[in-house]
C-alpha cells in the first residue's frame, strides 16, 4: 500500500473537492496525509484526516484571514502599504527557501516517505509545492477542482464565458481570447511588479526553477488557473461528460466527480420547510466577490421574487459578510441563514440558484438538479457555460438582475421538462463514474505504472533530479 500526501490551500472549496477520493483512497488500505499553512488544519481534521503543518513560522495560524486578506482586500493608498507588507515578508519567505529553506520540507518528506503527492493548483503557492516536490524526486499530480486550461486550446478561457470551439469562426475567436487573456495577465504581472505588489515576480519563478533543477521553459504562464503550472499529470475532479467536446490532452485524466455524501455539514432549522413543497436553494460563494451592498440587493431581489411562488420553500444561505436580521422576516416561506448543508437541501431542491462554482454544479447533477447561475468570478463564467451548453440551466446577470429577471428565468426553468430530463440523463453519467471509482484506479495507475507518470509528464525518458540529502 502506498503512503499519499494531499497539498490543499485553506479553502472549503478544493480540499471539499478532494475528501471523497482521500477517503477511499483511505479505505483501499493507503494511508493519508495532508500538508499544508496551519489555516488548513481546521478544514482536514472536521474531515478526519492527519495533517502536517509547514513553514509555520512563515505563515502562522491566522494568517490567511489576517495579513492575506488585507492584500486582497486591499483598495487606495491608505490600505497599500499593508499589502506591500504582506508582500514582503512573502518574498523573504522565497529567498529562504533559495536559501536552503527547503530543509523543513525534507524533514517532513523524510518522516512520510510519501509514493505521491496530490497538489491543488487553485491558490498561487501551488508552484512552490510543486517544485518542492519535485526537487525531491516525488512522484507529482495536479488535483483540479476546476476546468482550466492552457493556451492552444479549443477550450476558451474559463472567464469569458465562451462555448468550445467547434467551427472555424469559434475557433479563430477562441484563439484570439486565449491571446488576450495572455497579454491581460501580462500586463498585470508588470503592474503589480512595479508597484511592489507580485507575490510571485517573474524573477522570483526563474530562481526557484533554478534552485529546484526544474526547466524554466516547461513552466505554464498561460493556463487560466491564479498560478503558473509545471509539466505534471492533471486529475480533473469532474466526468468528462460535463466539460465541452475537445477538451482532451496528453496527461489529463478525467475522474468521477468526488463528492462526499459523508462531509460534515452545519445544523438547519428542518422544522421550518415543508417536505412535500417545491423547494428553491439560493447560495453564492462563501469567497468574497462582491460587496456586501452588492450581495445584500441580489438576495432582497430573490426575496421580493419568491412572493410570486408563495406555495413554494426558498432557503437563502447568505454567507458570513450578511446578518440575517439585514432581510426582512415576513415572508413565511423564505428560510434566510448564514450557512446550510447544501447536500441535504439538494436532495430536496427543485431550482438551485447560485454562483456557478464547480463544487456545487457537481453536487446539483448528482442530486438532478436545474440550475441557474450568477457567476461571481474565476472559473465560474467557464462553469455555467457548460451548463448552458448542456441544457442543464440558464445564466443570470448578477449586475443586471431584478425581480422581473429572477421570475422569468425561474419559470423558463420550472415550465419546461426539458431541463429535468437533461439533467436526469447527466446525473446518471456521474453516479456511473462515482461506482467505478476512477479516481483510485487512476491514481493507483499512475503510482505503479512509471511510464504512464512519464508520459504524463510529456518525459520520453526519466529525468530524475538528484536527492539533496542521504
Amino acid at each position: 500500500m502506498a503512503t499519499i500526501v494531499f497539498c490543499v490551500p485553506p479553502m472549503t472549496g478544493p480540499i471539499n473537492a478532494g475528501i471523497r477520493l482521500a477517503h477511499g483512497l483511505r479505505q483501499e488500505g493507503h494511508k493519508i496525509f495532508y500538508f499544508g499553512i496551519a489555516d488548513c488544519e481546521a478544514f482536514v481534521r472536521a474531515n478526519g484526516f492527519d495533517f502536517i503543518t509547514i513553514f509555520e513560522r512563515w505563515f502562522p495560524k491566522g494568517w490567511v484571514e489576517g495579513d492575506f486578506r488585507k492584500f486582497i482586500a486591499c483598495k487606495g493608498q491608505d490600505e497599500l502599504h499593508i499589502a506591500k507588507n504582506v508582500v514582503s515578508n512573502f518574498n523573504e519567505f522565497l529567498d529562504y527557501l533559495m536559501a536552503d529553506g527547503e530543509n523543513d520540507y525534507w524533514g517532513i518528506i523524510n518522516r512520510v516517505n510519501p509514493d505521491l503527492i496530490i497538489i491543488s493548483p487553485a491558490e498561487f503557492d501551488s508552484l512552490i509545492w510543486a517544485l518542492l516536490a519535485y526537487r525531491f524526486n516525488i512522484k507529482t499530480v495536479y488535483l483540479c477542482d476546476v476546468l482550466g486550461r492552457s493556451a492552444g486550446s479549443v477550450i476558451p478561457p474559463n472567464k469569458t464565458g465562451l462555448f468550445s470551439a467547434t467551427s472555424l469562426r469559434s475557433r479563430i475567436s477562441v484563439r484570439l481570447q486565449w491571446y488576450l487573456h495572455g497579454i491581460r495577465k501580462k500586463k498585470r504581472e508588470q503592474y503589480l511588479t512595479k508597484m511592489g505588489l507580485s507575490l510571485l515576480p517573474l524573477k522570483k519563478v526563474k530562481q526557484l526553477a533554478c534552485k529546484f533543477q526544474y526547466p524554466y521553459r516547461l513552466i505554464d504562464f498561460t493556463t487560466d488557473y491564479s498560478c503558473p503550472q509545471l509539466k505534471l499529470p492533471e486529475l480533473v475532479l469532474c466526468p468528462q461528460s460535463f466539460d465541452f467536446p475537445g477538451a482532451e490532452k496528453p496527461g489529463r485524466y478525467y475522474l468521477d466527480a468526488s463528492i462526499c455524501l459523508e462531509r460534515k455539514q452545519c445544523t438547519f432549522p428542518w422544522d421550518k420547510i415543508n417536505g412535500d413543497r417545491p423547494l428553491v436553494y439560493v447560495s453564492l460563494s462563501t469567497l468574497h466577490y462582491k460587496t456586501v451592498a452588492e450581495l445584500h440587493r441580489f438576495f432582497l431581489i430573490v426575496i421580493n421574487t419568491s412572493t410570486k411562488w408563495p406555495g413554494w420553500d426558498w432557503v437563502l444561505s447568505i454567507g458570513d459578510h450578511l446578518a440575517v436580521t439585514d432581510f426582512p422576516s415576513n415572508a413565511q416561506n423564505v428560510v434566510i441563514v448564514n450557512r446550510a448543508p447544501q447536500l441535504d437541501l439538494l436532495e430536496r431542491a427543485s431550482i438551485m440558484i447560485g454562483h456557478g462554482g464547480a463544487n456545487s454544479i457537481k453536487e446539483c447533477i448528482y442530486f438532478g438538479v436545474p440550475m441557474i447561475g450568477f457567476p461571481l468570478g474565476f472559473d465560474q463564467p467557464g462553469n455555467i457555460a457548460r451548463v448552458e451548453y448542456h441544457g442543464l440551466g440558464l445564466k443570470g446577470d448578477f449586475e443586471k438582475i431584478t425581480v422581473d429577471g429572477l421570475q422569468s428565468l425561474i419559470q423558463a426553468i420550472d415550465s419546461d421538462t426539458g431541463f429535468r430530463e437533461r439533467v436526469k440523463t447527466m446525473q446518471n453519467k456521474f453516479i456511473e463514474a462515482e461506482n467505478a471509482k476512477l479516481g483510485i484506479q487512476t491514481i493507483k495507475n499512475i503510482i505503479l505504472n512509471e511510464e504512464e507518470y512519464l508520459i504524463a509528464r510529456h518525459e520520453k525518458t526519466v529525468v530524475k533530479p538528484k536527492k539533496l540529502y542521504g
